[in-house]
C-alpha cells in the first residue's frame, strides 16, 4: 500500500487502542492519524481477504506496542519495492507496520478497540478494484 498521506487536523485526542483478534497483541496511538485510506491494491485484498484494506497511516513516534511485541511477524514480499504486512504469530490478525522505510506506520483499522477520530478519506490503487466490490460512494477516487 502507498500514497501520499493527507495530514488530519491535530485536537487534544485520547489515544486510540488495538489489538489482534486473541489479544495477546495491543498497541496504543498517542497522536492524531495522518491519513485513513481504502487501498484496493491486489497485494492489501490478498493480505486482507477482503475487497479492500481499511487502514490508518501514523507516525511510528505515535505508535506504542503495549503487549506482545514479540508476537508480531512481519513479511516484506520480495518482489515489491515496498509492500509489507505484519500479523499476530498467534491468531494471524493483520496488525499495524512500519513502511519498509520506516516513516509512517500503516495500521489496519479492523484491529481498533474503538472508533477512530476520522472516517476514511480515500480510495487508492482502484484501478485494481475488486469487480465484486461494492462501491464507497462520496469518498474520492485515485487510480
Amino acid at each position: 500500500m502507498t500514497g501520499t498521506p493527507t495530514h488530519v487536523e491535530e485536537h487534544a485526542m485520547p489515544s486510540l487502542t488495538g489489538s489482534c483478534l486473541c489479544g495477546a497483541v495491543t498497541y496504543r496511538i498517542d497522536g492524531a492519524p495522518l491519513d485513513f485510506v481504502l487501498c484496493h491494491c491486489m497485494r492489501c485484498r490478498k493480505t486482507t481477504g477482503g475487497a479492500y484494506a481499511a487502514n490508518l497511516i501514523a507516525r511510528p513516534d505515535d505508535l506504542t506496542w503495549t503487549a506482545g511485541q514479540r508476537d508480531v511477524a512481519r513479511w516484506d514480499l520480495p518482489t515489491a519495492r515496498s509492500f509489507a504486512t505484519a500479523t499476530c504469530r498467534i491468531c494471524g490478525t493483520p496488525v499495524p507496520h512500519a513502511t519498509r522505510n520506516g516513516q509512517l506506520m500503516i495500521v489496519p483499522a479492523g484491529t481498533l478497540d474503538g472508533e477512530p477520530p476520522l472516517a476514511p478519506r480515500r480510495q487508492i490503487f482502484t484501478e485494481s478494484k475488486a469487480g465484486w466490490c461494492i462501491a464507497v460512494p462520496g469518498l474520492p477516487v485515485e487510480p
